[in-house]
């Protein structure tokens, strides 16, 4: 299962990484071990915004049921993360990112990372 790691690098500029959590064929589909998170949390009716740069409130996995997000990084890089894909916005500290949200009124569940989870631990 591929997310992208949305983190501050060692010049304090947001940077990506391509990370990939290993999955085993279970009987219904492939399925990555559990992650731990400490909450869940749903946003509805989301307006379609574009936000310059901030960081991130909190280690949060960023995964859009409807719509996209479009997120630049520090050194104008852009990722789009649509339907069923994963972020993981770990930028919590330094300059930020730019995030756009689009079309008016998508749905996003943010599962909010566990303090101790590694995610340089799902480096491929």
């Amino acid at each position: 299962m591929k997310i992208t790691w949305m983190r501050t690098d060692a010049d304090g500029r947001t940077a990506f990484e391509d990370l990939e959590v290993a999955t085993t064929q279970g009987e219904r589909g492939r399925e990555t071990p559990l992650l731990a998170v400490d909450g869940v949390f749903f946003r509805t009716d989301q307006p379609a915004l574009d936000m310059d740069f901030h960081n991130a409130p909190r280690r949060q996995l960023v995964i859009p049921l409807g719509g996209e997000l479009e997120v630049e990084a520090g050194d104008g890089t852009t990722r789009r993360i649509g339907t069923g894909d994963a972020l993981l916005a770990d930028d919590l500290s330094g300059q930020g990112h730019k995030s756009r949200f689009i079309p008016d009124g998508a749905t996003v569940v943010f599962g909010v990372l566990a303090d101790d989870v590694d995610p340089a631990a799902w480096r491929a």
